[in-house]
């Protein structure tokens, strides 16, 4: 499940473990399709059993956090672990992509 959550609550939701947050835009195709990787993805054997934490973020209702992380195309797909960021990937990913991102 990918939650949504607001530049108030990011820092604190990036904190412990392994987080996959995806920066996406209203009425973004390729952001809808995003979405459903990730939430298929939470599904399969790779991610089961890693604690990952799902959340999306508008970008337009994310101004802070945006320009902090120097968010410029969607979808951008940000991975953390305990607080720090380990990839980033913008535009489409593959399971696989994801595979290794949070392995």
């Amino acid at each position: 499940m990918i939650t949504e959550i607001t530049d108030r609550e990011f820092e604190a939701s990036i904190k412990g473990g392994l987080v996959i947050a995806l920066f996406y835009k209203d009425k973004c195709p390729y952001c809808n399709a995003m979405k459903k990787i990730l939430t298929k993805f939470a599904g399969m054997p790779a991610a089961q059993g890693k604690q990952i934490k799902y959340f999306q973020l508008n970008r337009e209702s994310c101004p802070e956090t945006v320009k902090e992380l120097g968010v410029s195309r969607i979808p951008s797909l940000f991975i953390f672990r305990d607080n720090e960021k380990i990839a980033e990937k913008t535009g489409d990913v593959t399971y696989r992509q994801l595979e290794k991102m949070v392995s």
